[in-house]
């Protein structure tokens, strides 16, 4: 396969992905004319460079992040503005930045936020892409899917990124998962980039609209989390401020989306 017929193959798979919501592996051969092993390939390359995902629906594959992250920051939500003041209260609490993110297959991206006024913080990030499986916000997103749902976005075992994470496999990202879950909320210390640290916990959608997640971050000079105690005085503060926002956002978009 000459290069020039590969790029002409794989912008016919992303033409057919805008046309489609889920393209198969026989609909892309189908479509290219080819076996399923040069589909497969294709696929898996688009799938790497974050072109394409694997669906959560079964298998198949959607758009991914490198396309939709071109479209505007609030393309998949047109409710950020309802619980904007809600996002501002928070901010004002915890003198951190703080931010909404959605899930697009291994990857999260942030779509609004308010910067903390700290001469040292972390700036808002919309449009900013990082992976799911080690920020804050990527794992309270995760921890929400299904065993199954989670092994179609990760099917190998070995996971990108990992040396800089503590979760550099599928294991270890499902048993970070389960702590997630116990606790309410997800945590980052230094993962993502040396010196940040981050607490996240999903923000329930009612149903058409994608769960996001909202997520504080800060200097870890600042938060001092620890590894092995989530209960220090920094994160319990924050915790609590992120559980009583979060209810609060939940109850005006349900009262609101759903009228």
């Amino acid at each position: 396969m000459n290069t020039l017929q590969t790029v002409d193959r794989a912008l016919r798979l992303l033409a057919l992905a805008q046309r489609e919501p889920v393209v198969t592996l026989a609909r892309a051969a189908g479509e290219l004319g080819v076996g399923t092993s040069v589909a497969h390939r294709l696929l898996a390359t688009l799938e790497a460079h974050g072109f394409m995902r694997r669906s959560l629906d079964g298998p198949g594959y959607r758009l991914g992040p490198a396309m939709t992250s071109a479209r505007p920051a609030h393309a998949d939500t047109d409710f950020t503005h309802l619980v904007q003041d809600d996002l501002l209260e928070l901010q004002a609490a915890t003198g951190e930045t703080v931010e909404f993110a959605v899930l697009e297959g291994q990857a999260v991206r942030y779509i609004y936020g308010i910067a903390s006024q700290h001469h040292m913080r972390i700036e808002a990030r919309a449009g900013t892409i990082l992976p799911a499986h080690i920020a804050a916000c990527g794992r309270a997103l995760l921890a929400t899917l299904t065993t199954d749902q989670l092994r179609r976005i990760y099917p190998n075992e070995p996971l990108p990124h990992g040396a800089k994470t503590i979760t550099p496999t599928r294991t270890a990202l499902e048993t970070e998962l389960e702590h997630v879950r116990q606790r309410g909320y997800a945590r980052n210390i230094e993962e993502t980039q040396p010196g940040i640290a981050a607490l996240a916990q999903t923000l329930p959608t009612p149903q058409g609209y994608p769960p996001i997640a909202i997520t504080i971050s800060g200097p870890q000079a600042r938060l001092c989390f620890t590894r092995d105690d989530p209960s220090t005085p920094s994160e319990t503060a924050l915790t609590q401020a992120l559980r009583q926002a979060t209810q609060k956002m939940q109850a005006k978009l349900t009262s609101k989306l759903q009228h």
